[in-house]
């Protein structure tokens, strides 16, 4: 898998969840660091495991809550079970979405 791919899914990731409304923090005394901090410091841990292609953050079903994806090329078991379901108090969810190839520019 080409990394070149997955850094611009993840960059793509970052920059939809940078508007407005995604900047807020939680002002409860268990205030999180940013999950975007949360995503620099475990993208290359996560992008290293087998079958993973990428990595972002994104919503949960409500489209409020943030949360990391990591998407897998197929499902792999051994991997899946690698991946912790919550970094730094957030949520991991993992996404089967096949191979992630660069469109040929048509």
């Amino acid at each position: 898998m080409n990394r070149t791919i997955a850094s611009v899914w993840l960059l793509i990731g970052i920059a939809l969840m940078l508007g407005p409304d995604t900047m807020a923090q939680s002002s409860s005394p268990s205030a999180r660091r940013d999950i975007n901090a949360v995503l620099a410091a475990h993208d290359k841990e996560l992008m290293r495991l087998p079958d993973v292609v990428g990595v972002y953050v994104g919503t949960l079903a409500d489209q409020k809550t943030a949360a990391l994806h990591v998407m897998l090329a197929r499902k792999n078991a051994a991997t899946e079970s690698k991946i912790p379901r919550m970094i730094d108090g957030y949520l991991v969810i993992i996404e089967v979405t096949g191979a992630i190839r660069a469109l040929d520019g048509r």
